[in-house]
């Protein structure tokens, strides 16, 4: 008998992760004027049946007399016949270093649920499985996150941490007390900055994300060009430091400072491609302050 083992990360990764930061670091509600809306719907891996496929809705914003922010997040997150449901608030205060910087410190708490429906399994010839067949699983456990964003009017940089707590997940009595069924850590590290003209006709941005989880650093690469802050396009590269997984194309439109629409497709260059198309986001986003911005 042979053996191999298979990392990955339990939290759904973004191709427009710019789009929307406060998904995976609660400091940075309250950083911007306005109230906002997100929401992200990923269909990974298409070709493939049962494919993962993430619904992601944020709000948050500022308070309208102090220097705090605060938001929600709703994740359903299906493959197969597995799938995780979290649900989250976040608070986060922040204050002036100095005349143009400021500095955001955020916390959010909630729960996730992790669920295992049987009744989707199918097993062959007559075989069958009496702990998971035909049984629906779930386990209930509460989640944390932290994080920290520097930032001013032209650039930003962020940290923070996702499932702090490592709870072990036990969807039967069978199950064993093991760190292979815990909630993994994941942390973040996210930063990047406008060129921008005098007039802003033509904004360029570089962005950069690195993703560490379960052994595995993971980065993106991203560069974008915005123009007369209403149309944007650009190009994003995903690898694990050892090979290139992803290079993702990315396009938006922002509808008078106020509504927002993101698209990326990403090719893949695992063996996977030979089976799937590629994978499509959609961002989904409304601005309640016309004049949204750093």
């Amino acid at each position: 008998m042979l053996g191999l083992t298979v990392s990955a990360q339990q939290i759904p990764i973004s191709s427009i992760f710019m789009e929307n930061p406060f998904a995976f670091n609660p400091a940075t509600a309250g950083t911007e004027r306005g109230f906002q809306v997100r929401l992200n719907n990923r269909m990974q891996w298409l070709g493939f049946s049962d494919a993962p496929f993430t619904n992601h809705l944020s709000a948050f914003g500022p308070h309208k007399s102090r220097p705090i922010g605060y938001g929600a997040n709703l994740v359903q997150d299906k493959t197969g016949p597995t799938s995780s449901l979290k649900m989250n608030g976040a608070f986060a205060y922040n204050f002036a270093m100095n005349f143009d910087i400021r500095v955001s410190l955020g916390l959010n708490l909630g729960m996730l649920q992790y669920r295992a429906d049987g009744l989707l399994l199918e097993f062959v010839d007559d075989q069958f499985d009496p702990v998971v067949q035909n049984k629906v699983m779930s386990s209930l456990q509460p989640d944390a996150g932290a994080g920290v964003y520097l930032y001013q009017h032209d650039w930003y940089v962020g940290v923070s941490a996702q499932q702090l707590f490592n709870n072990n997940i036990k969807l039967t009595s069978y199950a064993e007390k093991s760190k292979r069924n815990r909630l993994r850590t994941h942390l973040y590290g996210y930063a990047g900055y406008k060129f921008q003209e005098v007039n802003k006709r033509w904004i360029i941005e570089p962005i950069v994300l690195v993703r560490q989880a379960a052994g595995i650093l993971q980065m993106d690469l991203c560069g974008r060009v915005m123009f007369r802050q209403q149309f944007w396009a650009g190009l994003s590269a995903r690898n694990t430091f050892e090979s290139l997984d992803d290079i993702n194309l990315i396009f938006g439109y922002i509808h008078e400072q106020r509504i927002q629409i993101s698209l990326a497709y990403d090719f893949s260059f695992a063996q996977m491609r030979k089976h799937s198309i590629g994978s499509i986001e959609l961002v989904f986003g409304y601005n309640f302050d016309p004049h949204v911005g750093r």
